[in-house]
């Protein structure tokens, strides 16, 4: 094999490595991704009504005097 094919070859091969270490970290941000839809899916969201239009952070204080909007 001569000098000229080699460099050929081992800029190939460089070029492969890249692909696979790109490949790697795009399936890292797929199970970062199906964590976060595990967690959204399994937490309930505070903010959201209850059946009664109510939730913990909209409701009125109780003994409260006034309140601020």
């Amino acid at each position: 094999m001569s000098e000229s094919q080699l460099k050929k070859v081992l800029k190939e091969n460089e070029g492969l490595k890249s692909q696979l270490e790109r490949s790697s970290q795009i399936l890292r941000v797929s199970e970062a991704c199906n964590t976060l839809q595990d967690f959204c899916l399994k937490t309930a969201d505070p903010f959201v009504p209850g059946w009664q239009g109510e939730n913990e952070w909209t409701k009125p204080l109780k003994g409260s005097g006034c309140s601020v909007l």
